[in-house]
């Protein structure tokens, strides 16, 4: 009970145990060293005067109360650096005296209220349902971010190929219908601007061309020139007739639409038994160009197939199955991997071939290397140039060129017979030529002519031949729809594509602009959702007239601090860490000192101006009043009272003697101690 009264007493008031100890220690210090003082100076003054030993009074209760504050100085600071040893150092074990005993931390009372454990478990909660919002908020935002998760048996799947997922177009399909769908606004626009010309120009248009003048359009200078009344009953009148003429192609080219007709005594006749019918084909026939066009529809798929690799392979039989296209009975022998690569030295022997035939034939181009080191050189002297022929291998060799010139001509001769014969003359003075000087032949009927075709096959031929011209420019047409039909016939005309029997329903106009409509919102949608995900994006706008307002001043803003505000805080954060800076150097004296000055420069602590006043003149006068045979005991009196009386303090705080080095560090051997350390 009693230790525990004492603990109790002891965790109630430990700054004034410590204070109190602190004190006792220094007044035991104090009263042993006044009287070692005292009996030295009974000692070793005894015949000196009363003035003289009233002044020394002074000065001796004056050095006790520095010494005095001086110890309360080191104690404080040794205090200090232990706090700063057990605050940086935790990893240490805690010294303490037999008899202490310890104190919980956290109920002691300064300590700050503890929370629950329901208060710490609904906290946890509360910051657990915060990370898991966060979490989703960063999901939402950054959906480019991978899946992370802790479940090893977890599997994903793709959102836009799900079950029910719509069909997903490509990004050059979705490129592609962007362009289509702005072409088709700017169609529309310029569709209604031309249609209505009643609807006046926008505001956002006027503000552009505020300073353009109107003029008349139909008066314009590029304005074309307008038709007089004859000119104009004259195109009416030709516009009535192409509308009849259209009428009648109407007629002509569906003749399974009903006829109307405002004549009541009309009357029908077959269209297919007239006068003027042409010749009905039979059923052979029928079928044969059914068949016709059956392997023209093959063919036809077949070039499909063939210049469209890419496209599936489209089958009803649920029995076929796919083979190799590389190890088929049919495919061509394929080369093994040394015959690839024989041909790919070929290759690379011909280019370099065609490289030197280059070079050889064209020595007018510049010669180009990377090396810098490369200089040039002769090209006929050089140690590798080939063996320079002879004045008789020249002319060999021109003889060999002539005759190969004469071969060249005849073969000319023989494959173009429709040139004309030219008999050239050699003479020793030159050369000329002469037309028509020799007796020609036929080249049709010589002997070695081929057999000539009759003129029936001949036709044949052509007809063939017209025919394949046909079908290549039908099939040119259909695999081309984007080119124009071209007819030289004069009375051909065209019908509608789009009102064709075979045509597709088309969609009404009413379809067409609720379409456009939900197309348009859907583009809106979209660029809400791009300026929502990318704020950063800069705004564009086509209004001439729109005007921006600030974010931080509207009316949903939350309050905002003033500009003095800001500063105080500014400030107030500065000073803390200013502060914070100072506790980092006080605590950790081992860093070294950092400074972005250049022209800053070190100082001495205990010469600065604000250093306490030291008591040199007042030692040095104590070294001159002994007498002859005491300056042994002078220096005693001024050095071992300090030492032994730290010793004895030191001893009676921590019950360790300790050791001069400890004594020199805390600047309380002799001459240190005279300089003022502390």
């Amino acid at each position: 009970m009693g230790n525990q009264a004492s603990s109790s007493a002891k965790v109630q008031q430990p700054d004034e145990m410590v204070e109190n100890e602190r004190g006792l220690n220094v007044e035991n210090v104090v009263d042993s060293k006044r009287v070692s003082e005292q009996e030295e100076e009974e000692e070793y003054y005894s015949s000196d005067s009363d003035t003289d030993s009233e002044t020394d009074d002074e000065e001796e209760e004056e050095d006790d109360e520095e010494f005095l504050e001086r110890l309360r100085i080191l104690e404080d600071a040794k205090q200090l650096k232990k706090l700063a040893v057990m605050f940086a150092h935790p990893e240490l074990p805690v010294e303490s005296e037999p008899t202490a005993c310890a104190r919980c931390y956290f109920d002691r009372p300064s300590a700050p209220e503890q929370e629950t454990v329901e208060e710490a478990e609904e906290r946890a909660q509360i910051l657990a349902d915060a990370a898991a919002l966060k979490q989703v908020a960063i999901d939402y935002l950054h959906p480019e971010l991978p899946v992370v998760t802790n479940d090893s048996t977890a599997c994903a799947r793709c959102y836009f190929d799900r079950a029910s997922a719509p069909e997903q177009e490509s990004f050059e399909e979705a490129e592609e219908r962007a362009h289509i769908l702005e072409d088709a606004a700017a169609l529309k626009k310029l569709a209604t601007d031309f249609a209505h010309p009643e609807v006046g120009i926008p505001a956002a248009q006027l503000a552009l061309v505020a300073a353009a003048a109107t003029r008349c359009f139909f008066e314009r200078a590029s304005a074309p020139d307008q038709e007089s009344l004859e000119e104009a009953e004259e195109q009416a009148r030709i516009l009535e007739e192409a509308k009849q003429l259209k009428q009648l192609a109407v007629d002509y080219m569906h003749p399974e639409l009903p006829v109307v007709s405002n004549d009541p005594t009309a009357c029908a006749r077959c269209y297919f038994d007239r006068y003027s019918a042409p010749e009905q084909e039979s059923m052979e026939e029928a079928e044969e160009r059914a068949m016709a066009l059956a392997d023209a529809a093959a063919l036809k798929q077949a070039a499909i197939e063939y210049l469209h690799p890419e496209l599936p392979v489209v089958s009803n039989d649920s029995t076929a199955c796919a083979r190799c296209y590389f190890d088929r009975p049919s495919a061509p022998e394929q080369e093994s991997t040394e015959e690839a690569e024989e041909r790919a030295r070929i290759l690379a022997d011909a280019a370099a071939l065609k490289k030197l035939a280059v070079d050889y034939m064209h020595p007018e181009l510049p010669v180009t290397t990377s090396d810098p080191t490369v200089f040039g050189r002769n090209y006929f002297n050089r140690a590798s140039a080939p063996e320079q022929e002879s004045l008789e291998e020249a002319e060999e060799r021109a003889r060999i060129l002539a005759d190969a010139k004469q071969l060249k001509e005849l073969a000319i001769d023989y494959m173009h017979p429709e040139l004309p014969v030219v008999n050239k003359v050699s003479l020793e003075s030159g050369e000329f030529y002469t037309i028509g000087s020799t007796e020609p032949r036929c080249f049709f009927d010589r002997p070695s002519a081929p057999e000539q075709e009759s003129f029936e096959e001949a036709e044949e031929r052509a007809r063939v031949l017209a025919d394949a011209a046909a079908l290549k420019k039908l099939a040119v047409d259909y695999m081309h729809p984007e080119l124009p039909v071209t007819t030289t016939d004069a009375t051909a005309f065209g019908r509608n594509y789009f009102t064709r029997p075979s045509a597709p329903e088309q969609e009404t106009v009413e379809d067409a602009e609720e379409r456009a409509m939900a197309l348009a919102d859907a583009a809106a949608l979209k660029q809400l959702a791009v300026d929502y995900m990318h704020p950063e994006l800069p705004v564009v706008s086509n209004d001439a007239i729109a005007c921006a307002r600030s974010y931080f001043d509207r009316a949903s803003a939350v309050e905002q601090e003033s500009v003095e505000e800001a500063e105080e805080r500014a400030r107030i954060l500065a000073d803390a860490a200013a502060l914070k800076q100072l506790a980092v150097d006080y605590m950790h004296t081992e860093l070294p000192v950092v400074t972005s000055d250049p022209t800053a420069c070190a100082r001495c602590y205990f010469d600065r101006p604000s250093a306490p006043v030291q008591s040199a003149t007042t030692s040095t006068k104590k070294e001159e009043k002994p007498k002859q045979g005491s300056s042994v005991r002078a220096s005693s009196f001024k050095h071992q009272p300090a030492i032994k009386t730290v010793e004895t303090h030191l001893g009676k705080t921590t019950g360790v003697r300790k050791s001069a080095s400890a004594v020199q560090l805390y600047g309380l051997d002799g001459e240190e101690n005279d300089a003022g350390l502390f």
